[in-house]
This record gives structure tokens, C-alpha cells and sequence, in this order.
């Protein structure tokens, strides 16, 4: 890895790693502290799913330490969601919305993931990483068959090291607000409001649930109206 300082913010940047997360888990980063990749050889999202990495990207993982994060650590993918926006903004990208609950959208289709995982010890969260994979332009030859109706780029043409710094420090600035400030922006900036949608409802046994998106209440859990008009809050699940 090489090492840089971007605006305060220590990187270590990689061509190629296995996962960003796990090498932000193995080693011993101080708070704000970014493991960069070109690319990623075993990339991983939500529920064990793997995460196309391909060149071109920015995959970039993001330790936190516990007793940093004011909003609480609950509330570390939604504070992430924004500050991924937030920079991306800053860098002349527009059109960006949050998918709840850890992906960002531009022209309906998802450009960025983000997964945030715990490494405790003695019972206890010794450390948070955020890991964020953003798809700055698409892929030669294209996304693969099997996500090409909902990948989608951003068209990022400028320095990826300093996006990854900017990120990093917007996120060390969104930690320390109030989880009621965090799930304000959060709902401010959500898309798919008032559209209906299918939502697989992991808290309960994985069940499907239709019904008109609300948006978030505030614990940034989504709130969702059923065809009987009762209104549903899911804690732990996806948007299908």
C-alpha cells in the first residue's frame, strides 16, 4: 500500500485488494483512517452477497472509532449514504438520491453500496468500518448481464484519492451530529417516497411486504403503507 495525507486525512491506497473491509478489519487504523482499492478480487455487500469491483471504480473502506460516532452506531450506513452524496456533490456529480437503506441512486439506477461492519472485543465494538463502492464510470464492455438493468455510473472524471478523502472527512462531520439530524438529512435526501414497492423484511423471517414507501422515522427505519392502510416499520430489509 501507499501512503497519503489528503486534506488530514490518511489513505492507503492499493491497486488491488482482496476486500477493503477486511484489510480495515485486520490492521490497526486510527479513526478516519481510508483503505483504498482499484480493485476489489472479493468484494462483498449485504448478506454475503459478492460486490462487482471491476477497475474504474473507488472502493474504499473507512474506520471509525466508537467513541467518535455521537449519532450512534446504528446510524452509521445513513450518515455514510449522505456523505457519499454530499462529496460527490462537491465534485459536480447531481441527480444522486438515497435507496434505503445502504445504496445511492442516479437515473433510477444504483451507483454506490455501502456496507458497515463491527470488529468487537471482549463483548464490546472495538471498531466500525464503513465499507463504500462507488461506480465512477462504467466498466469496459459493460456491466454483466446479470445487474445491467440497475448499474448504473457516475461519470466521476476527477482525482478518486481525493474523493475518497473528502468522503472520509464529510463522514467524520456527519458522526458527530444527532441521530435526530442524521435521520432528518437521511429522510430529506431517500428516493422511491410515495412509490410502491415490494420490501423483503428480514426482522420477520425474510417476508414480503407491498405497500407505498413513507420514507424513514427516527431510527431511520423504513416506513412502509399496506393496501389495509396499516402502516408497517421495517427495521432490518431491502427494497426489491
Amino acid at each position: 500500500m501507499t501512503e497519503k495525507n489528503i486534506n488530514g486525512i490518511k489513505i492507503l491506497h492499493s491497486e488491488l485488494l482482496d476486500s477493503t473491509n477486511k484489510a480495515a478489519m485486520a490492521g490497526e487504523y486510527a479513526h478516519l483512517t481510508a483503505i483504498v482499492a482499484d480493485r476489489q478480487s472479493g468484494g462483498r455487500g449485504r448478506l454475503g452477497r459478492s460486490f462487482f469491483s471491476p477497475d474504474g471504480g473507488l472502493y474504499e473502506s473507512i474506520v471509525l472509532s466508537p467513541e467518535r460516532i455521537l449519532c450512534g452506531t446504528g446510524f452509521c450506513t445513513a450518515a455514510a449514504a449522505l456523505a457519499v452524496k454530499l462529496s460527490l456533490e462537491r465534485f459536480g456529480v447531481c441527480g444522486l438520491s438515497v435507496k434505503w437503506v445502504n445504496d445511492l441512486l442516479r437515473d433510477g439506477k444504483k451507483v454506490c453500496g455501502i456496507l458497515t461492519e463491527a470488529r468487537t472485543e471482549g463483548g464490546e465494538i472495538e471498531r466500525i468500518v464503513v465499507g463504500i463502492g462507488i461506480n465512477l464510470r462504467a466498466p469496459d464492455g459493460g456491466f454483466p448481464e446479470e445487474i445491467r438493468d440497475r448499474a448504473g455510473a457516475v461519470d466521476f472524471e476527477g482525482d478518486k484519492l481525493e474523493l475518497a478523502a473528502e468522503i472520509a472527512r464529510v463522514l467524520g462531520e456527519y458522526i458527530s451530529l444527532s441521530p435526530e439530524k442524521i435521520a432528518e438529512l437521511y429522510s430529506q435526501n431517500l428516493a422511491l417516497i410515495g412509490r410502491d414497492a415490494t420490501v423483503t423484511d428480514y426482522a420477520d423471517g425474510q417476508k414480503k411486504l407491498c405497500g407505498t414507501i413513507l420514507g424513514v422515522d427516527e431510527n431511520c427505519f423504513l416506513r412502509l403503507q399496506l393496501p389495509t392502510g396499516e402502516i408497517r416499520t421495517v427495521s432490518s430489509g431491502e427494497i426489491v
